[in-house]
């Protein structure tokens, strides 16, 4: 008889602090020089390209608001996939309880940033 190994969800999680991790190291500092940039534009944030109804009308765009919840949704799980693998190498036993706890909270800041992209796109803030 052939024992066949358990399959682990393991490398799901793996995946997303992967992607989590280059979207830390490549693209967000992309877009913090283009929001710099475009924050300088202007001496004040009444105006220009920042103010608060041009970034409204930005994220009511299907596709800036798809990608800034790409952006901000892999980052909550590269944060805290680290912080639990953290308290390993602190010397703090982990247990499902905190597996439950770490990753729970970045499918539950995952899901609140999506209903919030909801409620601007459809104008309901």
């Amino acid at each position: 008889m052939h024992n066949k190994p358990a399959r682990s969800d393991e490398p799901i999680f793996w995946l997303l602090f992967g992607t989590g991790g280059m979207t830390v190291a490549i693209v967000l500092p992309a877009i913090l020089i283009v929001l710099l940039a475009a924050g300088l534009s202007s001496p004040d944030v009444t105006s220009g390209l920042l103010n608060f109804e041009q970034v409204k009308g930005m994220l009511g765009n299907w596709l800036v608001s798809l990608i800034i919840f790409g952006v901000v949704a892999t980052v909550f799980f590269h944060a805290f996939h680290r912080i639990y693998h953290t308290l390993h190498d602190l010397g703090i036993h982990v247990t499902k309880l905190h597996w439950f706890t770490f990753y729970g909270a970045a499918a539950a800041c995952t899901f609140g940033l999506f209903f919030l992209q909801l409620a601007i796109y459809f104008k309901l803030w």
